[in-house]
């Protein structure tokens, strides 16, 4: 599971204030974050990183990030 969401309500940000950043819509940045949609290609992912201002692994790949610091 991503931490869109974790990182939204950590940073104060809306679901609208991200799209705005990334182009994308409200309801898409929404399901992401809700499960509802998977898969999102390499450039969506780069941008709604770079509108949490953090890096695509820690955001959609936070449990690859644990077992790198872990080894």
């Amino acid at each position: 599971m991503n931490k869109i969401d974790a990182l939204k309500k950590k940073k104060h940000l809306s679901y609208g204030d991200i799209a705005k950043s990334t182009g994308l819509t409200t309801a898409y940045i929404c399901m992401l974050a809700k499960g509802q949609k998977t898969n999102p290609s390499k450039d969506t992912m780069e941008k709604i990183a770079a509108a949490l201002d953090e890096t695509v692994i820690e955001v959609f790949y936070p449990d690859f990030k644990k077992q790198l610091i872990n080894q």
